[in-house]
């Protein structure tokens, strides 16, 4: 959507490995040439933890729709086939697509931004970083975005890079391709769900989201339709329910709930460095989305911890769609994230 930083031009370039056309228009970056897609609206495809998502977003930004959502269990090479046939029973062939590479399939970095102009500081940031990754930056596509309310404001003073392996984003054009799909963008979670953030009533002054898989997590600061900042959660949703105890009053042993504790202070200390880095006013809400596996206590032990109200993010609230999509949309949140990112507004 119009007005929102992206990393599709560095992340996209491994493309070229594939002798694919890559078209840059207005800033965006296109595959498979420039025919227009018939098919309104984008679809997301993201990489999870026990299988592939597919979403479809119509609609405009005020209005978006949830079209199509689709879970798929299993490794990518077991799933690519249902992944195809699904795109094509949901008449997304050609669709624009943005696909969202998995947590922990590459490094997110934030570093002091050297003077140089902006169309020279993804090849200036690369020395920043070299050190910080395990493997040569000739084997990687390396990108950076602006971070901050205001980037002329002196308190944005930071910028984020992102750096993956080629043939990372490579197996994810692989899975986009062979379902047919147009290619708009490859992107990370993050900023996936910086789209999920920009649906809520709270973001213009300022909102965060938690969202924990099984086994990582991640919080992030979104104002405006920006990502602020985002801290990696080490642990998921597996560790904290593993340690229930209901003869202990607040059905927690001692091992989750230090885990809580560590969690509410993470998610303390990220909005605290927001508000003095960044000279913020405390954003408005804390918002929970949706898991696999279900922490229903966990809502209240962090309103508990924390001087930020906590809420739950609905699906439902912010789009529209048939129940059968919606109800399917938890398990597809980065899917429906990057289907968000939509740089041309849809009637």
């Amino acid at each position: 959507m119009n007005g929102f930083p992206d990393i599709a031009n560095g992340l996209i370039e491994a493309c070229q490995a594939f002798d694919l056309e890559v078209l840059h228009s207005g800033g965006s970056v296109r595959i498979f040439g420039g025919q227009p897609s018939s098919v309104h609206g984008m679809t997301g495809v993201s990489q999870e933890n026990a299988g592939i998502a597919l979403a479809h977003v119509t609609g405009s930004r005020d209005k978006p729709h949830l079209s199509c959502c689709t879970f798929f269990e299993g490794g990518l090479s077991a799933v690519e086939d249902s992944l195809q046939e699904q795109v094509k029973n949901s008449r997304l062939v050609r669709s624009r697509a943005v696909g969202v590479v998995g947590f922990g399939s590459y490094g997110l970095f934030q570093v002091s931004p050297p003077p140089v102009p902006d169309d020279e500081m993804r090849d200036a940031v690369r020395w920043q970083i070299k050190d910080l990754v395990d493997y040569s930056l000739d084997e990687a596509v390396v990108d950076v975005f602006q971070v901050g309310a205001d980037r002329h404001r002196e308190g944005a003073k930071n910028v984020y890079v992102v750096v993956a392996r080629k043939s990372v984003v490579r197996q994810q054009i692989e899975l986009m391709r062979h379902a047919r799909l147009k290619i708009d963008a490859i992107d990370i979670p993050e900023l996936s769900l910086r789209n999920l953030a920009a649906l809520l009533p709270e973001d213009a002054r300022g909102v965060s989201l938690l969202h924990l898989g099984v086994d990582r997590g991640v919080v992030i600061v979104c104002r405006g339709g920006r990502l602020q900042l985002a801290r990696d959660i080490p642990f998921g949703t597996a560790a904290l329910s593993a340690g229930k105890d209901l003869s202990e009053p607040d059905g927690y042993d001692d091992n989750s709930r230090e885990r809580l504790s560590s969690l509410a202070l993470d998610i303390q200390r990220s909005l605290d460095f927001y508000e003095s880095s960044f000279r913020q006013t405390p954003v408005a809400a804390l918002y929970l989305l949706p898991s696999r596996m279900p922490l229903p206590d966990l809502l209240p032990e962090l309103q508990n911890r924390l001087g930020t109200p906590v809420k739950p993010y609905v699906l439902g609230d912010v789009l529209s769609g048939e129940r059968e999509p919606l109800l399917e949309a938890d398990k597809c949140l980065l899917a429906v994230g990057a289907a968000l990112r939509n740089d041309k507004e849809e009637a």
